[in-house]
């Protein structure tokens, strides 16, 4: 790569009318200037595809597209096909970056001949602070320590089964610039199987294919945990085919492993974990069942209570004959895949019902920025 090699940024934008001229104006305000910005209008109601041809009037740097609605994952394919920048980056529509973060990023995978590079990103507080949320050293993988350094701790995150006590990977996109070599040589795309796996499928071939990758210590993104998010609904809608998704993804992910050799017993590790995760979706996803009345909420709790005690992960993680214990500070894994294993399903439900009640009362309240505020003026 050249150090001014041609970097597009792709931004879904959906009914984002009152966070996307923010975007904009800082991605455009980066100090690297050899940029594109794909907006993709994916079926707004509202006016964000107006909005998003007025920007790009005064700026021809920025590209607008408008989609049916299809969801991030979606709006991000049509985006990689219709970007002609040497580089990939993506940037959610209520989020922003530090000015420098494309200059870093793309010094670092021009210093280090990678093929993509990751930095660290804050959490945006409701008072307009920031929380470190994500953070890296400054370190250059290539073949075997991408799989045990980046790709297995991402797979087992929250369960303590091949952790990496300096680097904790979440599964966001955002943080990334690909090479659109990379991207295009391996056919890599978002794919979405149940709610909103996309930003893990992308990073799960980026670690399966990339054969050197470089983290920076810097945290560069800014991460705004916005409640009205497409992530933050698609996460709480009732699914009535959850578990046929659910086995989509499974066995999507297992053979991507298989294929790129990944060895058995891992596999049959990381089945264990997601069959885990599943098994967690299956009581959120009961709990966000609507309801008519309250008789129908009976019966159908009832039947639905029945189902979860046959479905097959519950009955896969009861019959496992050896249990990856969750990640120390993990409680909602620890507690309610305990009682899911001792085949109480009753019992499994009402408290991660609490749990999740308790999480909703403490980001509503604030609590945790409380929490943190205190525990930096006691520092």
């Amino acid at each position: 790569m050249t150090i001014n090699s041609r970097l597009s940024i792709i931004v879904p934008v959906y009914n984002g009318e009152q966070h996307i001229e923010n975007t904009v104006r800082n991605i455009l305000d980066s100090s690297y200037q050899n940029l594109e910005l794909l907006l993709i209008d994916d079926g707004s109601s509202d006016g964000s595809l107006a909005l998003c041809q007025k920007l790009a009037k005064a700026d021809s740097r920025i590209r607008v597209f408008h989609k049916e609605n299809g969801g991030i994952g979606d709006a991000r394919n049509f985006g990689l096909t219709h970007a002609t920048g040497d580089y990939i980056g993506f940037c959610d529509q209520d989020d922003k970056i530090s000015r420098e973060m494309y200059q870093k990023m793309l010094s670092r995978i021009a210093a280090d001949g990678s093929q993509a590079a990751l930095c660290g990103s804050y959490r945006q507080k409701k008072n307009g602070g920031n929380v470190i949320f994500e953070q890296y050293t400054d370190s250059v993988f290539d073949g075997q320590l991408i799989t045990e350094s980046l790709l297995l701790p991402m797979l087992f995150k929250g369960f303590s089964a091949h952790a990496n006590d300096e680097i904790s990977i979440y599964m966001n996109i955002w943080k990334c610039i690909i090479s659109r070599k990379l991207i295009d040589d391996n056919a890599m795309q978002f794919r979405t199987f149940v709610t909103h796996e996309d930003d893990f499928i992308m990073l799960l071939q980026l670690f399966l294919c990339a054969k050197k990758v470089s983290t920076l210590s810097d945290i560069l993104y800014y991460w705004n945990t916005n409640p009205k998010s497409e992530t933050y609904r698609s996460a709480v809608r009732y699914r009535s085919d959850l578990e046929v998704r659910q086995h989509h993804l499974t066995n999507y992910v297992v053979k991507q492993l298989t294929d790129h050799g990944i060895s058995r017993n891992i596999i049959e590790e990381y089945t264990y974990v997601q069959q885990c995760r599943n098994a967690l979706q299956q009581l959120d996803n009961l709990a966000a069942l609507p309801w008519k009345n309250q008789i129908q909420r009976f019966v159908v709790f009832r039947a639905d209570i029945k189902n979860l005690c046959t479905c097959d992960s519950i009955s896969y993680i009861q019959s496992a004959p050896a249990a990856i214990p969750p990640q120390k500070g993990f409680v909602r894994n620890t507690v309610i895949i305990g009682l899911l294993r001792k085949k109480h399903i009753f019992s499994a439900y009402f408290v991660n019902q609490l749990i999740n009640a308790l999480r909703f009362f403490m980001q509503k309240y604030r609590i945790t920025e409380k929490l943190e505020r205190r525990m930096k003026r006691r520092i």
